[in-house]
């Protein structure tokens, strides 16, 4: 849940630059660039964010096999 909810925030973020960039310049192509590149950031930001809530294994915190 937490990693989608970065993810969602890091994508809305980059997208939303993109527009303002976008209204800057009269051309669809910075929404496009940024809309793509949002899409990435966001599923590696979610990736850690989970990885990162989630924890590691017990056993190898203990130095278990």
């Amino acid at each position: 849940m937490a990693g989608g909810v970065a993810g969602a925030l890091v994508f809305g973020a980059l997208l939303s630059f993109g527009f303002l960039l976008s209204s800057r310049v009269a051309n669809a192509i910075p929404v496009i660039v940024l809309g793509v590149a949002g899409a990435y950031a966001a599923w590696l930001v979610g990736v850690v964010v989970f990885g990162a809530v989630r924890g590691g294994n017990d056993n190898e915190e203990q130095g278990e096999p």
